[in-house]
């Protein structure tokens, strides 16, 4: 008995050890032991930027390693010709989230960064790229630095903070009370602006209206028009508008030097459960829709109007509407279980709004005509449970963000 219980003691000892030293064969460490290097574009190959192409600029590099194996995100750095990456023109995370070993630009983004290092309209210089990998807490920057000639073309790559119209086809008639267009930012996984996309929700009549980049006539604002191609051009005569009334989300794309008119109509609150329809809301001018006339009563089962699978009390909701005629989404940043965030920095919150809810709650945003059937959902605060209330979307270009809110009535 003792020779068993000694023996498979030293199997235990023997085993411990064993582990023990698999343990001390392998260690974290995510130092940055091999840097990899820049493939292309290739050293001062020229690119003639393209602003009316879709075609993005690949930029590639070999991989760099940790000593650990693990995971080396990557950074994309351009500076000014002769400068040393400290404050970058412009950093941006490769592909898939920053795992890739390639960054595909768009020709708007190349044309900014060309414009912020010096380069002018239809001028041709240069700019310097290189690579930084990141390890853990660790940052290494590639050793080689590749230089890069751009030729830029005409159109816009500096950007105002708003961009204005006003004239007798839009709600203002005069400079000072001018309609502004806010810059437009990518939040949702499936937005894809491009930088100096300005948008507008707002009236427009048949007639004339004029572009402008400040609503101070004593700042001496740059005047624009859209000329018989659709591209928006520096000068004071204005521009004819000829579609029909209506409420329209307008989008100029500076970089694209291009005007786009979406006619935004049926704007309905609705419950997602059942598809019902809440409030109808009605455009009241200065980027406003309004429906005065909302009433709920929270979902139950066996309720006339719940849906036969319902088992809770129900009581989420969005925003539906036509957008030149095809029916499109307005919702919140959750996704479609509500535990979750689809716009990076903020968090979900997916009990009702009584007062503990965040000021972002009620931001609202374009969701697309192909949304999940729960995605972006809002819930109702209970005293709106069975009660008469009034709902407001608002589209305010120089607001934090679109919102929407309720009061009873």
């Amino acid at each position: 008995m003792k020779t068993i219980i000694k023996l498979k003691y030293l199997m235990l000892v023997a085993l411990m050890a064993l582990v023990s030293c698999n343990e001390e064969e392998y260690e974290l460490n995510p130092e940055i032991v091999e840097l990899g290097a820049l493939e292309s574009p290739s050293m001062g190959e020229n690119i003639e930027i393209d602003l009316e192409s879709d075609s993005r600029i690949t930029f590639t590099w070999s991989p760099a390693k940790s000593g650990d194996g693990g995971l080396v995100t990557y950074n994309v750095l351009f500076d000014e010709e002769g400068g040393d990456f400290q404050d970058p023109l412009a950093t941006f995370p490769s592909a898939n989230s920053g795992s890739s070993n390639t960054l595909n630009l768009r020709q708007s983004d190349l044309n900014e960064i060309a414009s912020e290092s010096g380069i002018g309209q239809l001028e041709t210089g240069n700019i310097i790229w290189t690579v930084e990998a990141v390890s853990s807490y660790n940052r290494e920057r590639f050793l080689e630095i590749s230089d890069l000639s751009l030729t830029r073309p005409e159109g816009f790559a500096d950007f105002p903070e708003y961009m204005y119209v006003y004239g007798p086809a839009t709600e203002a008639e005069d400079i000072e009370n001018a309609v502004a267009f806010g810059q437009i930012e990518n939040e949702l996984p499936n937005n894809d602006f491009e930088p100096g996309t300005f948008e507008s929700i707002t009236k427009f009549t048949s007639g004339e209206f004029y572009i402008v980049d400040s609503n101070d006539p004593d700042s001496n604002p740059t005047h624009y028009y859209i000329n018989d191609e659709g591209k928006i051009r520096a000068g004071d005569e204005p521009t004819n508008f000829e579609g029909s009334e209506g409420v329209y989300r307008i989008r100029m794309n500076l970089s694209r030097t291009t005007i786009s008119y979406e006619e935004m109509s049926n704007v309905e609150l609705y419950v997602i459960a059942n598809g019902i329809t809440t409030g109808e809301l009605s455009y009241v001018g200065n980027h406003t829709f309004e429906s005065t006339n909302g009433y709920f009563d929270f979902l139950t089962p066996g309720a006339p109007d719940a849906p036969d699978w319902l088992g809770w009390e129900e009581e989420r909701y969005r925003f539906r509407f036509l957008i030149d005629g095809e029916q499109s989404y307005i919702g919140s940043f959750h996704n479609a279980d509500m535990n979750g965030s689809l716009v990076p920095g903020l968090d979900a919150f997916n009990a009702r709004p009584n007062e503990g809810e965040p000021e972002y709650y009620y931001n609202t945003y374009f969701l697309g005509p192909d949304a999940e059937f729960w995605q972006g959902a809002w819930k109702f605060a209970d005293q709106f449970n069975g009660a008469s209330f009034s709902v407001r979307v608002i589209f305010d270009p120089k607001a934090d963000h679109y919102y929407h809110e309720f009061e009873l009535n």
